[in-house]
């Protein structure tokens, strides 16, 4: 069984910023898994969840715990706490998400926004009348998907973990299937984001300089932003140079082909989205977000902060303040990773020497 990446697979993460696993699950994981699902796949309408019982089940988390995926993430990146959860995620056949690939990095908030663009702050991309929109407490995690806020004194608006491992469940060797999309290499392009954000002084995340958490798009309708400014731009660049095609149309993408039990490795930094599925059948993965543990922290292991699945994990999945002892703070820990990311990564320290440093 593989128990950890070559140095060319290395060399594929630090550059690419994902790597892809070939034959990461058995064949009796996957069918177990797969029957799982195909269980409770609703008939009647498209879903990109399945019910939240499978983020838990044994079957399901095993496809990350029993297998080498395990062992290669404490190789490559370092020890982690249990994995007790995970998104199940599935894009019915035919499910086009509204046309358009959100692309992203995890962590940020995204829920109902205003309609029109004078309702929106244009400098801090903040709706105008924020109650309406993100209630009386906007610390909390509630109707809206995923926090404002990470820390109280709200110079973090960014949840952040270190790796995220997807596990195909069918194949998605053509594109056009529902792939996972990335921004290749833009991974080193955002950790430069948020340093600039830091030195700048402002806050880390949306609303941070050049930020905006809500951006007005080119048919003037607001849109949650998932993306700093400068990363956005050379989004559009990237997709003005390339060439679509009828089944990737987004050539500033590129589509993680898989085939059924294969896996693949991103840095959390690493702009990422699901795609339309122009298939008939429905894509199914399986996404764990695995943080390096860290020292210090008393809540690493529990389980209401929900690892596996949560990308915010210095608060409660729900969105619960946690206790910590004097002397730690979290956000500040996040922030420092955030601004370099390569610092959780044990087993990539030679690569990331050889690749700044050459040379010396």
């Amino acid at each position: 069984m593989k128990t950890d990446l070559s140095h060319a697979e290395k060399l594929e993460l630090y550059e690419n910023g994902y790597v892809i696993i070939r034959n990461a699950i058995s064949s009796d994981a996957l069918d177990s898994a797969r029957k799982l699902i195909f269980e409770h796949l609703p008939e009647d309408e498209h879903r990109l969840l399945v019910p939240g019982k499978l983020a838990t089940h044994d079957n399901v988390v095993g496809l990350f715990n029993d297998s080498c995926l395990s062992e290669i993430l404490s190789n490559v990146m370092g020890p982690f706490p249990p994995v007790i959860s995970c998104q199940v995620a599935v894009i019915p056949g035919g499910n086009r998400l509204g046309g358009k690939p959100g692309i992203h990095v995890d962590g940020g908030w995204s829920g109902i926004i205003p309609d029109n663009a004078d309702e929106i702050d244009m400098e801090t991309g903040r709706p105008i009348d924020g109650t309406k929109y993100f209630g009386e407490n906007d610390e909390i995690r509630g109707t809206n998907d995923g926090l404002l806020w990470i820390d109280e004194n709200r110079s973090l608006s960014y949840g952040s973990y270190t790796a995220l491992v997807g596990v195909a469940l069918n194949d998605q060797k053509h594109p056009g299937n529902g792939q996972l999309g990335v921004l290749k290499g833009m991974h080193e392009e955002v950790e430069r984001s948020f340093r600039s954000q830091r030195d700048a002084g402002g806050v880390i995340g949306p609303e941070g300089p050049g930020w905006p958490r809500i951006k007005i798009g080119d048919d003037g309708k607001p849109y949650c932003n998932g993306l700093p400014d400068a990363i956005r731009e050379k989004t559009k660049k990237l997709a003005a140079a390339g060439t679509p095609t009828k089944e990737w149309p987004w050539p500033e993408l590129t589509p993680i082909l898989l085939k059924a039990g294969d896996a693949v490795i991103t840095l959390h930094s690493c702009p990422h989205t699901p795609t339309p599925n122009f298939g008939s059948d429905p894509r199914m993965n399986i996404y764990f977000r695995i943080r390096r543990a860290r020292e210090g922290n008393p809540n690493e292991g529990t389980r209401r902060v929900a690892h596996g699945v949560s990308d915010h994990p210095d608060r409660g999945y729900f969105g619960q303040f946690l206790e910590y002892p004097d002397g730690y703070d979290p956000y500040q820990i996040s922030i420092d990773k955030l601004c370099d990311h390569w610092s959780e990564w044990d087993g990539m320290q030679e690569i990331v020497s050889e690749r700044r440093n050459p040379g010396s």
